[in-house]
């Protein structure tokens, strides 16, 4: 689908294309062919293996993760039994997010007892939260890569009617609403909603015939 949707734009003769690519491949090949047709590509918020695009805009996905790991790790402590909620499997997004978990949890003796996948949708990641509570419930806390699940996970353990345990989350305005509502130990760390300006200051640039770097 996205593929068939930069390869349209390209036919239509847009000057500028933002693409945030949804694996680290499955985009090459549209966004060099709009390259080639002389269309800047910013690849914004995630990465792809070819160099076939303009510039980028992206966000320290490892250090994202690791940021809320080092807080999940110092709150539940050495010997910690976590779930992790990760997004969309093959996103680049998701693997760089969960590396800096991995790396936060190097020398300790922290356990995931549980790792799914929620899409960062808040349907899917409650479903994910549901099951796992019911499979098992004793966990010291959640490794949330954000967007909508770590709401949806809060919202299962309210509907269960037990206390929220330590969950990570992402700078949001639903999940900063529920965080102070509910009042559960938690970290956002940061990814602003700036980022997606830049994203489309960096195209008005190239239009405007700057030079930036890749």
């Amino acid at each position: 689908k996205q593929v068939a949707d930069i390869e349209d734009l390209v036919a239509q003769g847009v000057d500028a294309i933002i693409v945030q690519p949804v694996t680290s491949t499955s985009a090459d090949a549209s966004i060099a062919k709009a390259v080639a047709a002389g269309i800047p590509v910013v690849l914004h918020t995630g990465r792809i293996e070819s160099d076939a695009y303009t510039t980028e805009i992206q966000g320290g996905a490892e250090h994202f993760g690791k940021v809320m790991g080092d807080w999940l790790v110092k709150t539940v402590g050495n010997d910690g039994k976590i779930w992790v909620l990760r997004g969309l499997a093959g996103h680049p997004e998701d693997t760089n997010r969960y590396n800096g978990l991995l790396q936060a949890m190097e020398g300790t003796n922290i356990k995931i007892v549980a790792e799914e996948h929620g899409d960062w949708q808040y349907d899917k990641g409650k479903n994910v939260c549901e099951t796992l509570y019911l499979s098992n419930p004793e966990v010291d806390g959640i490794w949330s890569s954000g967007a909508d699940m770590t709401r949806a996970c809060a919202d299962v353990f309210k509907q269960f009617g037990v206390n929220i345990p330590p969950m990570t989350g992402e700078g949001n305005n639903g999940f900063f609403g529920q965080w102070i509502e509910d009042g559960f130990p938690s970290i956002s760390a940061e990814y602003a909603p700036a980022q997606g300006a830049a994203g489309v200051r960096a195209a008005v640039a190239l239009l405007n015939g700057e030079e930036l770097y890749k």
